[in-house]
């Protein structure tokens, strides 16, 4: 149950295939969250054993969600990123419980609109009022396999966003 790590090539190429069918209906208050099109358990499982793969992630109760997420954070010696690249603290992620299972994170610019024109996430609502910066976004949860490695890539993007390895406009630094 690890995480596919990208390599370089991949990161500077992300381009997610079409999502296929109709974006899920997401409310228009908070918390933002899913409304339809919602994962088998066993998918949600295997998200959630994914990300806490992470190198150095501390899953932790989110601040900014309900006590039933699971926030992804970093310690401070490897929060590195942009304060855009955290939704509060050192929290870049967090995981919504059954059913909807969708996902807030941030992410860097390219990713983010690419992710967001190819029907995989929406502008988070506190993002699109501007009280949180327009690097959050809402992902929907994966309804198979086949999507579940399209979310994990993008979970892992936030990741290296967070720990400053990927810019919020697209460039990656040299390491």
């Amino acid at each position: 149950m690890r995480l596919e790590v990208l390599s370089v090539e991949a990161e500077l190429t992300f381009e997610p295939p079409l999502r296929l069918g109709p974006r899920p209906q997401s409310c228009l208050a908070i918390p933002h969250v899913q409304l339809d099109q919602w994962p088998p358990p066993t998918i949600a499982a295997e998200l959630l054993g994914r990300c806490l793969t992470l190198p150095d992630v501390r899953p932790k109760q989110s601040r900014m969600a309900s006590p039933d997420c699971h926030a992804l954070c970093l310690p401070d010696e490897f929060s590195g990123g942009p304060p855009a690249a955290f939704i509060v603290d050192h929290e870049f992620c967090h995981l919504h419980p059954l059913p909807d299972s969708s996902i807030h994170l941030t992410l860097p610019k390219d990713v983010r609109e690419r992710a967001i024109r190819r029907g995989w996430a929406e502008q988070h609502l506190v993002s699109r009022a501007g009280i949180l910066p327009e690097t959050l976004v809402m992902v929907y949860a994966p309804r198979n396999f086949e999507e579940l490695a399209v979310v994990v890539q993008m979970v892992w993007h936030s990741y290296r966003f967070a720990r400053g390895e990927q810019r919020g406009d697209g460039v990656n630094p040299r390491r």
